[in-house]
């Protein structure tokens, strides 16, 4: 479920329903999903929409993010020169977090300094090639 926050999903109830919007939340395990700008069969906008995880049959996403946690915590080992002990891969919620200070998702780099500065510019070399089509060297 982390790595569809942000994304544009399309939600159908049990009941047949179907809400098209960007996820912006959830919640577990009940499953509870916070829509934003949800669109309604009949094209109304809603900004917010909960939905409770109950009443849901299935969720789909449209959108798949190119970043990925595993492979960008190797490109960053290699291009670093880091031990594998200094890079922690979290899959299931995207991110990878680098000298135990620095956590990398697809959104950016959180942290400061040089090497921050560093990991950013690495981020956005690979999120570069990845868009391309290419396998990030």
């Amino acid at each position: 479920m982390h790595s569809l926050l942000d994304k544009q999903v399309k939600v159908v109830l049990v009941n047949g329903r179907v809400y098209e919007g960007k996820l912006i939340g959830f919640e577990q395990p009940s499953l509870d999903l916070v829509l934003a700008d949800a669109r309604t069969p009949e094209g109304d906008v809603i900004p917010r929409l909960i939905i409770r995880g109950a009443s849901i049959a299935e969720i789909r996403a449209y959108e798949v993010s190119i970043f990925d946690a595993n492979e960008f915590a190797e490109y960053i080992r290699r291009k670093l020169g880091l031990r594998p002990d200094a890079v922690k891969v979290y899959p299931d919620a995207g991110v990878v977090v680098v000298l135990n200070t620095y956590r990398v998702t697809a959104s950016g780099v959180e942290g400061s300094g040089a090497m921050a500065g560093r990991i950013y510019a690495l981020l956005k070399e690979y999120m570069e090639a990845k868009k391309r089509g290419e396998k990030p060297q």
